[in-house]
């Protein structure tokens, strides 16, 4: 059936392409235009009314009258709207309410208008089709991916609450339904390691030839387990069944309709085989044509492990800015990972990384400039207005008129202590560059800024995992390369460090498999698990306390510190 979505992508693909470069030709005319069309069709709604939409006439006018809003600002409609009161911040009710991944706190519910899933589709579909017109083996076979629940709750007005990836993988249209490998009736399995098994049981039996989920951690994790359950994967294929060691429930098993594929199966034994028994996605599917993730920011490290599971090494397209709230851009090609701008479907704002927001002075995407970093504000059909995303994007080159944009971090992900100020985005460089030569060999967790009680000064705790010991002699000079490594990236960090103002690093090794515990809890507690993330800087001291360690490593001026304070320097084991 794979030809029907082929034949869809060659129909609508082109018109769509054509209609947003034209835009891209005149990026300020079509958020103009874009705004003016969501400001009419809402003026008569509470929000509308209480901010004057009706005497909007042009940008300008637009940010005098309408604040830069957050979640709490806009909580008071959102709450009203789950209560079934009408005409709160769109004249169109929401369909469903989206719950955001987030990466720290409780989930938010965001309204998704028809509208508003509109517009994200159609930012899908030019991806897609982007991806095929590049790769057309991509349609020969399945696209597998990974997706969370359409539905986890109910407003009281009986409006679902769950994840958009769901509720767009549920509705897809039947012609573009058959390319993807899994129905949605898997993605509600509720038992973590059951969905993957059952998910990884039916891409097995077929030719997959594109992998799509946002977070490259998922692939890594579907990797992982494809390889630990490579005997009952194959026996299933064979015999045509699902394991019951998995908690799958009988009405999922039932809907599957598996048989028996004893060929299929002697080719997983064949690739299992040049793999020292154990299956890898690139030798079980060796048809994949693409794969479609984020490749930046702060995930973008996990690609260090793909050159182990895909030996093939197949393209692999950035999936844009995206997020609960908006889809932001869009990927043209495989190269780097930078998007360009999605003018078409809602409008931007943004202010320099380095200036304080005052509301009026946020800049249009026609006024961004190459190689600056910003925040980014948006206004959605969905019923968000000027609102901060908390974002920090980088401008990496134009696309005709438009900014081409490419995700750095969280606006959170950022400490100071002391005044220096250090990102996210610098001790993920700094992780990569002095732990290189263990490339694709560690994992790491996250750093935690914490106060040294002994000392009552700031340090940085690495927590990391190893797939190989670190020996006794190369721990502390590990250490060692990541300070200078972070002094490298932020110079007030090395600075503090220098004048004694800041204790020195430690890594922290986190026993096996911690990490995939953690996010399995999270995803049953109802995190989104497809852009499944954490901020990988933190001063929160009890995300540290989710990991059991197995020791601290210190570096070498790390233990005159402790000579110093407490006369001694040795290792601390277990935490």
């Amino acid at each position: 059936m794979a030809h029907i979505g082929t034949l869809a992508l060659r129909v609508i693909g082109p018109y769509q392409r054509k209609r947003f470069y034209a835009m891209c030709r005149s990026p300020a005319d079509a958020q103009h235009r874009l705004l003016r069309a969501i400001i009419q069709r809402n003026a008569d709604t509470v929000f509308g009314r209480r901010h004057g939409f009706r005497d909007i006439e042009t940008f300008e006018d637009y940010r005098r009258r309408v604040p830069i809003s957050s979640y709490e600002d806009l909580r008071p409609y959102i709450v009203a709207a789950t209560q079934g009161e009408p005409n709160q911040l769109t004249t169109r009710a929401p369909l469903l309410f989206t719950t955001t991944s987030g990466t720290t706190g409780a989930s938010k519910y965001i309204p998704m208008t028809r509208e508003g899933r509109r517009d994200k589709s159609r930012l899908m579909r030019l991806w897609l089709y982007g991806l095929f017109r590049d790769h057309p083996g991509i349609t020969s076979g399945r696209i597998m991916s990974v997706v969370s629940p359409e539905v986890e709750s109910y407003t009281p007005n009986r409006v679902p609450c769950g994840a958009e990836s769901g509720h767009t993988y549920r509705n897809l249209p039947r012609v573009v339904r058959w390319m993807y490998s899994a129905p949605y009736e898997v993605f509600t399995v509720r038992d973590y390691e059951a969905k993957y098994y059952a998910l990884l049981r039916i891409a097995a039996g077929q030719d997959i030839t594109c992998i799509v989920t946002p977070n490259p951690s998922t692939i890594v994790l579907l990797a992982d387990r494809l390889a630990q359950h490579t005997e009952p994967i194959i026996r299933d294929v064979r015999d045509g069944s699902l394991s019951p060691d998995f908690g799958v429930p009988p009405e999922v098993r039932a809907s599957l309709r598996l048989r028996p594929d004893p060929r299929r199966a002697s080719e997983l034994e064949r690739a299992a085989d040049m793999a020292d028994g154990s299956l890898v996605p690139g030798l079980a599917w060796p048809n994949i044509a693409a794969i479609g993730c984020w490749k930046g920011g702060t995930v973008g490290s996990y690609l260090t492990k793909f050159h182990r599971y895909f030996p093939h090494r197949p393209p692999i397209r950035d999936l844009g800015y995206l997020a609960t709230e908006v889809s932001g851009s869009v990927p043209l090609t495989d190269e780097g990972d930078g998007g360009v701008l999605a003018v078409a479907t809602s409008v931007f704002e943004f202010l320099p990384e380095e200036h304080e927001p005052q509301g009026h002075d946020l800049l249009p995407a026609e006024q961004l400039e190459e190689g600056r970093r910003y925040y980014i504000y948006v206004t959605t059909a969905s019923g968000l207005y000027r609102y901060d995303m908390n974002d920090i994007v980088e401008v990496a080159g134009f696309f005709e008129n438009t900014p081409m944009i490419r995700f750095v971090q969280k606006g959170k992900g950022v400490v100071s202590f002391t005044g220096e100020k250090l990102y996210e985005v610098q001790v993920i460089a700094a992780v990569e560059e002095a732990l290189a030569a263990r490339r694709g060999r560690y994992h790491f967790i996250a750093a935690v800024a914490e106060l040294v009680e002994e000392t009552g000064r700031p340090r940085l705790v690495f927590l990391t995992e190893f797939d190989d010991p670190i020996g006794d002699d190369d721990g502390p000079a590990l250490v060692d390369r990541l300070d200078r490594a972070v002094g490298g990236q932020n110079s007030e960090y090395q600075a503090k460090r220098k004048s004694g103002r800041y204790d020195p690093p430690i890594i922290r090794v986190v026993r096996s498999g911690e990490f995939d515990g953690y996010r399995r809890r999270m995803v049953e507690g109802g995190r989104a698990d497809g852009q499944f993330k954490v901020l990988r800087l933190t001063s929160d001291t009890s995300f540290a306390s989710e990991f059991k360690g197995e020791r601290d490593i210190v570096g070498r001026d790390g233990q005159r510190v402790l000579r110093a304070v407490t006369g001694t320097d040795g290792e601390r084991r277990g935490s």
